[in-house]
This record gives C-alpha cells, structure tokens and sequence, in this order.
C-alpha cells in the first residue's frame, strides 16, 4: 500500500468521525431546544435521554457540558410556579400520539443511518487491518530475501565423470520420437542415471506392451521399466506335433497271424510273377 493511498484512508476516516460526531452534537443541541420549550427540567440525564446518547458521552465535549451546567444553573434561578396544563380531550391526545409516532419514525430513521455507518466503518477498519497484515508479511519477506542475498554463493561441483551423462543419446531420442514420449524433467533424470543398453532394452520393453495394449502414461511406463531394468520377452516356440509311430510286428506274430491259406495265396501269386 503507497504512502499516498494510506495518508487518504485516514484522512477519509477523520472525515467521517468528524461528521459523525457533528451529526450528533447537532441531535443532542436538538434535544435541548425541545426539553425547553416544554419546560423539562435541564439535566445531563434528562438530555441523554432525549437524544438517545449516553452521559459520558455529554461529558466529552467541554462546550456541551458547559452549555447545560449553565442551563442547569439558570432553571434553578428561575421562579418555579406550577404550568396550568391544558386539559387532555381526543383531539389533544389524537396530537401527541401523532408527534410520538413521528418522533419514533424519526429515531428509527437515525439509528437506520448510524447502523449504516457503523458497518461502513467497521469494513473500512477490517481492510487497514487486512492491510497491515499484508504489509507485515512483505516485511518479513524482504527480510528473508535480504539475509539470502547476504549469503555467499555456493559454488556447484560437477565431476568429470558425470559429463557423459549431461546429453542424452541420439539413438534413444529417435526411439522416443518413435513412440510419441516427451522428454520431461523426470525421466530426462531417469535416462541420464541409466546406461544406453538398459534404456534401449527397456524402450524395447515399452514397444511390446503398447502393441499387446493401451497405455494412458507411456512415459510413466518408460521410466518405470528403467528404473526396473525391463527387458522385451523373448518369443516362445510352438512344439512340434509327435510323429505317429508305425508298428512293425515281430517275425514270430506275423507267422502267428497268417494262416495256412494265405500262405497258399501268397506263393500262387509269385508263381503268376
């Protein structure tokens, strides 16, 4: 918040006390007149009372407390003699019942303002508060960052040995352009903490599983195989049906089997020959 926009808040917040309080002074120099004219007697209680405030608050205002000290010391100078009331018929009584409900709609059309005020301002206290607060949270950050400044830089060693691994292989990029992977800071890690041989089988891993199914995070999967060291399945070969045995039978079954007339058919057809 600029020194500017604060400098009006306040100066807007003087600007409504300073209204409020002349609004009120004015309400309470009203309720005098009327205690007068009807001849009340003047008192600090008296006059709180009519303006609807409290009697510490007329003891705030040096003036109003010596206007009514003075009023007060006047009323008991004066001669008391009794005021003849007029007598009360229904045209009297139908008046003052008018001039109390106007009196009334009246105060409830202050106290409607005041409370209206009233929320105005509290809304305005609770964001100088909300302010403030921000205020004190940027401090403490400026601090921090100050005293982080203040620190010497920390000097970042790199082995020598690590510099291979800075860039990643152009065989391996292909692959992954290949398989629609992006190269994101995760696996980018995770491929530059592997050797080219593991990234490769595990790649070939990868291409297996996406053609047997779909898979919603590829790159999840590529660096997930490896860090796990997968490896493509090799293809297993389909055995080859058994070969149908042929039975040869022995001499003695064949001699067994044939019979004497067979025998005899057997030797008239080599005889035809």
């Amino acid at each position: 918040m600029s020194q500017q926009t604060k400098e009006e808040r306040i100066k807007t917040l003087k600007a409504t006390q300073e209204t409020r309080k002349q609004e009120t002074l004015d309400k309470v120099n009203k309720a005098i007149e009327r205690l007068l004219k009807t001849g009340a007697k003047i008192s600090f209680q008296a006059i709180a009372r009519e303006a609807n405030v409290s009697v510490p608050y007329l003891y705030k205002y040096p003036e109003l407390k010596e206007r009514i000290q003075q009023l007060r010391s006047q009323q008991r100078k004066m001669p008391s003699y009794q005021v003849n009331q007029p007598p009360v018929n229904a045209k009297t009584h139908s008046q003052m019942v008018g001039r109390l409900k106007k009196r009334i709609q009246q105060l409830e059309e202050e106290n409607k303002e005041l409370k209206r005020k009233n929320e105005a301002l509290a809304g305005q206290v609770y964001r100088v508060h909300s302010l403030q607060e921000q205020v004190e949270r940027q401090k403490d950050l400026i601090v921090t960052l100050e005293s982080r400044l203040k620190e010497p830089p920390k000097a970042e060693v790199i082995p020598i040995t690590s510099k291979a691994k800075l860039q990643i292989n152009d065989s391996i990029k292909t692959q992954l352009d290949e398989l629609g992977i992006p190269l994101n800071t995760t696996l980018t890690k995770t491929i530059k903490g592997a050797s080219k041989d593991t990234v490769l089988a595990a790649i070939e891993a990868v291409k297996h599983q996406l053609e047997k199914r779909e898979v919603d995070n590829p790159g999840g999967l590529l660096n997930k195989a490896i860090q796990e060291g997968w490896t493509k399945p090799e293809p297993t070969s389909v055995p080859s049906p058994p070969k149908p045995k042929i039975y040869h039978p022995t001499e003695d079954e064949e001699k067994k089997t044939l019979s004497s007339k067979d025998l005899a058919k057997l030797s008239n057809l080599f005889k035809d020959k």
